[in-house]
């Protein structure tokens, strides 16, 4: 967990909510790299893994906590908020991503809130930045339910699967046999 998702964890834990962080760390041999002479180990890269490569952390508060000088999209509910975390200079490349996200949209419309936190150092002190997002915000064409959003996964899984069958020269064809025989099935 970076250090400005720690600081998104404490602030949230002020106002209330319960957070948790929904990112996983991922570990692979590192590709071109030698084993060691010594214990014969392989060294190994740590990638960062988000929620639907989007979310750093979930906040839930009940809705006896909620409080009023705090904006909440969701009043009188208990709140259920997905947060990206980043710095000021990469919040607008945060909130595109998010824009473009169907489990983003899907959040939204179940109820959810979602959070980007930024962060910027003003005179020597860390300053939180929060903006959430809205459901009118997003980009048309994304799925409005989860059997839609399955539907478009299977099709984008379809399509890549065409793009790596292999591509036969121009003017060549598979050979085919003219005419099958009874005696040879196969």
């Amino acid at each position: 967990m970076s250090d400005l998702q720690r600081r998104s964890e404490a602030l949230l834990r002020q106002r209330g909510y319960l957070t948790g962080s929904c990112e996983r760390r991922k570990t692979f041999p590192a590709k071109g790299r030698q084993r060691c002479d010594k214990c014969g180990q392989v060294p190994l890269i740590s990638i960062a893994s988000d929620l639907w490569n989007v979310f750093d952390l979930i906040a839930i508060r009940p809705a006896n906590a909620i409080d009023p000088n705090f904006y909440s999209l969701l009043c009188g509910r208990s709140e259920m908020v997905f947060v990206q975390v980043t710095s000021a200079d990469h919040h607008a490349t945060r909130r595109n991503k998010i824009l473009a996200s169907s489990e983003a949209k899907l959040c939204i419309l179940a109820g959810c809130s979602i959070l980007i936190q930024s962060w910027k150092k003003v005179q020597h002190r860390y300053q939180a930045h929060d903006e959430f997002i809205t459901l009118d915000q997003f980009v048309q064409g994304l799925p409005d339910t989860a059997e839609q959003f399955y539907a478009d996964q299977s099709r984008l899984n379809l399509l890549d699967r065409k793009k790596r069958l292999p591509a036969l020269p121009p003017g060549s064809t598979l050979p085919l046999c003219e005419e099958i025989s009874q005696e040879e099935p196969f």
